[in-house]
């Protein structure tokens, strides 16, 4: 009896190793499944900009997420907010459904640990002080070594917006600081710390703090229906009952934005899509344009002609825009083009712009 007694306890720990009931392989089976979510939406809605890697600058200067000195100062929270709430103003969307996006809590932690296993560096402590300079000084020094890459007023260009308010309110002066010394390794980011005293730095941190921009997105907390609806597309159609629009896209795929902004002046009947997350659309759009994000494509098909043009368009200005455009002929939709210019370059052209 004892030693049946005895094989049935050594049965049952042979059970549990087998099938991983120890805690701490639990533990693995839990991040390895949150590592396997968070991969997967990452190469659906991050890589196209940011690299598969993370080596960033894929897609219009994306940031590069894998980079050491990023990670080693960047909070958890840092990265989130940056998921959720996104850059408004720029091309990197706000993901978090209290945003308008498409990703949920769980979603948003998944890409945060996909993201964190990149990190082989240990954190650093940055501190959360408030810098005191000059910012008089300081704009010297951005005209000279970070306007050509920031722009003059840090909107972005070569290199990523430095004025986007989510950036301000969610970075540490210790934060932008580390990023000026140390720069971005193996980016065209340089670090500067061999070049600018201490005190510089901080006169730069002063004055890119006088950079926040104003710009705006949807606010949290609203009820924002992100669902695709086909609602959308009633009246998808540009100038109904106007010729039909030709286009020549240059590489089989790009038309400019005068030659899509001609053609619907002149009254031609065409159909333009909006490739971006839907709460990029609530914030500006083409007027006129239709809300069918790159990643909804498949659920539009039923409810888009074929008989006519379709642009797609997003901010960056070919990532997004691309993806659809690829989706559609999939489908069949062979008059397709992108918007080669972007939205933004759309809008700074004094060409139509809409809101909800």
């Amino acid at each position: 009896m004892m030693v049946i007694a005895v094989l049935a306890v050594a049965a049952y720990a042979l059970a549990q190793v087998a099938t991983g009931d120890k805690p701490e392989d639990k533990a693995e089976a839990a991040r390895t499944k949150t590592l396997r979510k968070g991969t997967d939406l990452y190469m659906k809605y991050c890589a196209f900009c940011h690299g598969k890697q993370g080596e960033g600058f894929v897609s219009d200067e994306a940031n590069a997420l894998a980079n050491q000195e990023f990670l080693k100062s960047a909070t958890d929270d840092f990265i989130v907010q940056g998921i959720v709430r996104g850059r408004p103003g720029t091309p990197m969307s706000a993901w978090g459904k209290e945003y308008g996006g498409v990703l949920a809590d769980d979603d948003i932690l998944a890409l945060l640990a996909f993201i964190r296993n990149w990190q082989v560096e240990e954190s650093i402590e940055i501190g959360t002080a408030k810098t005191k300079g000059d910012a008089g000084k300081g704009a010297e020094t951005y005209k000279r070594l970070c306007a050509g890459c920031h722009g003059a007023v840090g909107q972005g260009g070569k290199a990523v917006s430095v004025n986007n308010p989510v950036l301000h309110e969610t970075a540490s002066d210790g934060y932008i600081r580390h990023a000026i010394a140390n720069g971005r390794p193996g980016t065209p980011m340089p670090a500067f710390k061999q070049q600018l005293l201490a005190g510089e730095i901080d006169d730069l941190v002063v004055y890119l703090r006088s950079l926040k921009s104003d710009a705006k997105q949807a606010a949290a907390g609203e009820d924002i229906d992100v669902a695709f609806s086909a609602g959308r597309l009633e009246n998808a159609v540009l100038n109904p009952g106007g010729p039909p629009a030709e286009f020549l896209p240059r590489d089989g795929r790009f038309v400019p934005a005068d030659t899509v902004y001609a053609a619907l002046a002149s009254g031609e009947s065409f159909i333009i899509i909006d490739a971006r997350p839907y709460n990029d659309y609530l914030n500006a759009h083409v007027e006129g344009a239709v809300s069918v994000p790159f990643y909804e494509v498949d659920q539009a098909v039923d409810h888009l002609s074929k008989d006519l043009w379709i642009i797609t368009y997003c901010a960056c200005p070919h990532a997004m825009s691309g993806k659809a455009l690829d989706r559609l002929r999939e489908h069949g939709f062979d008059k397709t083009a992108i918007l080669d210019e972007g939205f933004f370059v759309w809008a700074s052209r004094g060409y139509p712009v809409g809101m909800e």
